[in-house]
């Protein structure tokens, strides 16, 4: 096992150059181009990155073009991916190993200041670690994702779009409202989160609906709610306060996209983002397994886990579990300003 501080890209395009098989796990991905044509000229590539494609590049991923590509959500159940491991087999039938905290980034490569060990078969003493290492990667290669680059480039397209549409007035600042938003089908808990970044949207559920909640009465509203989904009078009246909420939404409201909590929680809230309104009410044509009730909004990925005290004490709730809640600016303020204590500066 060898200590690399210093020639780490050089070290690593001269192994690329020799390799026959190369398998790469690594968080962040954006490579220069010499050593994404190194990637590119092995027969057999497997790579699998973090879902984080406000960062990384889907445009240089699908230029590996006999590359097996695997992804991992940041809200994995297991964690975010956040490794750095790179597995070559040699012409001459070695195997190199590096890993450490350098990304597939020109940064990361030739620029900052990281730190990697180098295991090489070679080594006796590197044997248990290289096979340690060789069924780490196979274990989560198998429970990754199958990357959908389509998804990905709208991700990566619009990652700077929340500093190219105009705030609105300050006259306008002053009445806009603040809330929190729950991302997840309260019924099945599917992710809709990629999809508001891909598209440029926030959204709510209940999408079956078979009208426009946004023409017709609240009467009406529960009527239906109770109909599509056999709900009783008081789940009626909640949902439809909560879609109430969310069609009423103006132009310059800001919007905290989260995972929920419950009054006793250990586990943190996940922040996704925060959202500026962009757009009217919308209700899209019904399609099987996407929301279709949304708002055009302009979204800065966060992808930051805090502490469920954190959170509630900001915010003065005790349980976000609904799937809108109306929050005081002072309560929206506070939770951004606890943001900036973990170096997250808000845009938008």
């Amino acid at each position: 096992m060898k200590f690399l501080s210093n020639g780490i890209g050089e070290l690593v395009l001269e192994k690329l150059s020799k390799a026959i098989e190369a398998r790469l796990a690594v968080a962040f991905f954006n490579p220069s181009d010499g050593m994404l044509n190194a990637l590119a000229g092995i027969k057999e590539l497997k790579l699998i990155v973090s879902e984080e494609f406000s960062v990384n590049n889907p445009y240089k991923l699908e230029r590996l073009k006999i590359a097996t590509l695997r992804s991992v959500p940041p809200d994995d159940a297991n964690g975010k991916l956040h490794a750095k491991v790179l597995i070559m087999k040699l012409l001459d039938g070695s195997c190199w190993t590096l890993l450490g905290s350098a990304n597939l980034t020109y940064q990361g490569m030739f620029s900052n200041q990281e730190a990697c060990v180098v295991i090489e078969s070679g080594d006796p003493a590197d044997e248990t670690s290289a096979r340690e290492i060789s069924g780490w990667f196979d274990s989560l290669f198998q429970s990754a994702k199958f990357l959908d680059l389509h998804q990905a480039k709208l991700i990566f397209d619009t990652r700077s779009q929340y500093r190219l549409v105009p705030r609105t007035s300050p006259e306008l600042e002053t009445d806009a409202g603040y809330w929190a938003l729950k991302t997840t089908s309260g019924s099945t808990g599917k992710q809709h989160w990629p999809k508001f970044l891909a598209e440029g949207v926030i959204a709510v559920g209940w999408n079956s609906l078979p009208l426009d909640p946004s023409k017709v009465s609240d009467v009406q509203l529960r009527v239906a709610l109770k109909k599509k989904y056999d709900y009783s009078d008081r789940k009626a009246k909640v949902a439809a306060n909560q879609i109430g909420k969310f069609v009423g939404l103006k132009t310059g409201d800001r919007v905290l996209l989260c995972r929920g909590y419950a009054p006793v929680q250990e586990k943190d809230v996940h922040i996704h983002g925060v959202a500026r309104v962009t757009g009217p009410f919308r209700a899209e044509a019904w399609k099987k397994g996407d929301w279709r009730f949304k708002h055009d909004a302009v979204i800065q990925e966060i992808d930051l886990d805090l502490p469920r005290d954190v959170v509630a004490s900001a915010l003065r709730k005790q349980s976000l579990r609904q799937t809108i809640h109306a929050l005081e600016k002072a309560d929206f303020d506070r939770l951004i300003k606890k943001l900036k204590e973990f170096g997250v500066h808000i845009e938008v």
